[in-house]
């Protein structure tokens, strides 16, 4: 807002171009317009935000014991959420399907991932066992380092959560309530490694489970 000093013809009045003049507390005053904002809601915006959605529902279940612990501290200035979601979004289709898996990331770090060598039915077809050879003792891998096992029911939208395991230990399971999917439903399981102290984080590894009864 400028103040405009009155000359032989006045204050300035009306409006030319993106400045209008008026008064504010009985002095002549210029104002510029707000800008025009528009949202005219184009397919591409609607299938971006609808695979935003999508991302954000599927990373909040998780976020407080997989994401923030795996991306905080290495997020730069970004919260560990938003890294995870700038990396996820790509493994949403414009319809909000989850049909590339393996690009949703629960940790986005460079270290070489632990691979898992196997995943099966463990007592019952809820209750998941995660096998890996450890890498510990390879590059920046500790045997002490904490296993974050992610295992998600591309059903129903159930979740199971590991991190009890450390990855000299070579196992870790997932348990998903009773009754959560049957034969043949599809999991899709997601392992990354943390150093014990939270300094050193490891690239995930992803694999689909199929599941079957015991």
């Amino acid at each position: 807002m400028g103040v405009i000093k009155q000359g032989i013809l006045g204050g300035f009045s009306g409006k030319v171009a993106n400045v209008v003049g008026t008064s504010w507390k009985g002095i002549a005053v210029m104002k510029a317009l707000p800008l025009s904002v528009a949202n005219p809601r184009t397919a591409a915006q609607v299938a971006q935000r609808t695979k935003m959605s999508a991302c954000v529902a599927m990373l909040q279940p998780i976020l407080s014991q997989v994401i923030k612990p795996l991306n905080d501290r290495f997020a730069g200035k970004m919260s560990g959420f938003n890294y995870a979601l700038q990396a996820s979004i790509s493994a949403f289709s414009n319809d909000g399907d989850l049909n590339d898996p393996e690009k949703f990331k629960i940790s986005r770090a460079a270290n070489k991932a632990q691979l898992i060598d196997a995943i099966a039915a463990e007592a019952k077809i809820t209750k998941l066992k995660a096998t890996w050879t450890s890498d510990a003792g390879k590059g920046y891998a500790l045997a002490t380092d904490k296993c974050y096992l992610v295992g998600y029911c591309v059903d129903n939208g159930t979740f199971a959560v590991s991190t009890s395991a450390i990855r000299s230990a070579g196992q870790a399971y997932l348990e998903f309530p009773d009754g959560a999917f049957e034969a043949g439903a599809m999991i899709e399981v997601y392992m990354a490694f943390l150093r014990a102290d939270g300094t050193v984080g490891f690239a995930q590894d992803y694999k689909r489970y199929v599941a079957v009864a015991p």
